[in-house]
């Protein structure tokens, strides 16, 4: 099985050097970001009480980061992209792992949101390093809120018993991504363990598969993750299937998911979102309501509603607010924190994107 793995990436990077000529090299670099801080006001999100605070990456993490291409000849191209989260309150580095409840493991150092290089042709692209997984970009892909803002989809979908945030990113990763084909496009992605004497240990696969025709979107995805480090002593693996799809009939955008989560016999649940974007001029709303079905514990069950606005001051320049009202039963396992409480979040923010 191992080494069937390893002859497929051996292949895909064969499959690209086959196209390449020898050419006059032709590259470019591009220095781009996001800087993106707000007011954040939280009502039982804390056992302390109240809070209110200063946050950096409300709705879309701040970053700096550095991308670039060389054109190879006869449609091959180099690629490489390096990328920083940074903390606009503070000025320290580093991301906010938006809708989970601990840091991503993977959040420290240097270009620790991003750092891969590539080669991508008319093939599609395959890319080594540290990347979004399949998993948290169709999440993107279908939520009103695009993975930001307290009520986006991340809080409930893709979460184990302790938190998301080390699936939206894979470290050690080879990912390729399809061309598009007719409106469709996949991935497959596998991120190595790297434990001595175990290849399977600590490993992540991912997979995706989208479709996109004039109005409609319709995405998969897979995620599975062995002996995550965030999975406890029981050492059990984490699987999750998603499906959402999006609807555009010219006044607004409806939106609908639905996934699957499993970690060994412990823990299963269901997640259901609904939602909708209305854009109107430079204005835009967008509204989700979310619901977490756990079948193992009884009373353990979770609803989300969140409601944002944002108006564009220019196409690089945004204002925004929004609202999230979470309702936890007694023994919900989204944070055992919050079990039982009901959790008021309000944020009010400006993001710059250059």
């Amino acid at each position: 099985m191992n080494m069937k793995k390893s002859l497929l990436v051996v292949a895909l990077l064969g499959a690209f050097v086959g196209a390449f000529d020898v050419a006059t090299a032709q590259s470019n670099v591009t220095v781009y970001g996001t800087v993106d801080a707000g007011v954040a006001y939280d009502n039982g999100a804390s056992k302390g009480g109240k809070k209110l605070s200063l946050e950096s990456g409300q709705q879309s993490y701040s970053r700096v980061g550095f991308k670039g291409t060389e054109d190879l000849g006869r449609g091959l191209k180099a690629l490489f992209l390096v990328e920083q989260g940074v903390q606009i309150d503070t000025g320290k580095s580093g991301y906010s792992t938006l809708g989970s409840n601990v840091s991503d493991l993977g959040n420290s150092g240097i270009f620790s949101s991003q750092a891969y290089i590539g080669l991508s042709s008319d093939l599609g692209a395959i890319k080594l390093g540290r990347q979004f997984s399949p998993l948290y970009e169709a999440h993107g892909e279908i939520d009103p809120f695009s993975n930001g803002f307290a009520s986006n989809i991340n809080n409930f979908f893709g979460a184990d018993q302790v938190n998301f945030a080390d699936y939206q990113r894979m470290s050690n990763a080879v990912i390729y991504n399809t061309a598009d084909l007719q409106g469709f496009k996949g991935a497959l992605a596998y991120g190595f363990g790297e434990v001595a004497g175990s290849v399977p240990a600590q490993s992540q696969v991912g997979v995706s598969l989208r479709y996109a025709n004039g109005p409609v979107t319709v995405v998969y995805a897979y995620h599975h993750a062995n002996n995550a480090q965030t999975l406890g002593p029981s050492n059990e693996a984490f699987s999750t299937h998603f499906i959402g799809a999006k609807y555009h009939f010219g006044l607004a955008t409806l939106h609908a998911a639905f996934d699957q989560n499993k970690l060994g016999n412990s823990f299963k649940t269901q997640d259901y979102m609904v939602g909708v974007t209305v854009p109107f001029g430079a204005n835009s709303i967008f509204a989700n309501y979310t619901h977490k079905k756990d079948n193992v514990l009884s009373d353990a069950n979770a609803d989300q509603f969140g409601i944002g606005y944002t108006y564009s001051l220019s196409t690089r320049t945004n204002v925004y607010t929004s609202y999230n009202y979470v309702k936890n039963n007694t023994k919900s396992s989204i944070n055992t924190d919050f079990a039982g409480r009901s959790v008021n979040t309000f944020q009010l923010g400006m993001r710059h994107m250059f």
